[in-house]
């Protein structure tokens, strides 16, 4: 079965990190508009509509399509779609270089905090050994010169 699937990168997330970008999304996935319907649905200026525009097109969620009209308007690219409709598409994360560089940098924190943890249980969980008497030491001498073969007739060891 196919599944389609979105790549979302970092400019995907800073378009999709403000209600108004998806506000605008959602407005085009009904059907493809102007910027001064835009800014009419949005109740906001078309300047700041514009601004948001601008950032969807980098991230190439929205088209402007320019035919031999009067008016400009802006559709949802396939991207656009799919990502709002997450039912149908398997979204993968790009998230690259940076996150890459961030981890980097994050492992000498992470192993440190791993070591300190497992010295910090290891002192917790210590138990130190009964030491054992002079008489049980004597007592096993004694049994393993006994069991070994081949051996010398043992001395009696003494117990003091």
């Amino acid at each position: 079965m196919f599944e389609p699937k979105v790549t979302l990168d970092q400019a995907s997330f800073r378009a999709l990190a403000s209600e108004t970008r998806v506000a605008i999304l959602r407005a085009l996935a009904e059907r493809q508009m102007t910027l001064t319907e835009l800014a009419e649905r949005l109740g906001i200026s078309k300047p700041g509509v514009m601004k948001h525009l601008e950032l969807l097109q980098e991230a190439g969620l929205v088209l402007r399509d320019t035919p031999e009209r009067k008016w400009i308007y802006y559709r949802l690219t396939t991207k656009g779609e799919r990502i709002l409709d997450p039912n149908k598409t398997r979204i993968m994360l790009a998230l690259g270089f940076s996150v890459f560089a961030i981890l980097l940098g994050l492992l000498p924190l992470v192993l440190a905090a791993i070591g300190a943890l497992a010295a910090f249980s290891s002192a917790i969980t210590y138990r130190r050994a009964r030491s054992a008497s002079d008489e049980e030491i004597l007592s096993r001498l004694a049994e393993v010169l006994e069991e070994s073969p081949g051996a010398a007739p043992a001395a009696r060891v003494q117990q003091s």
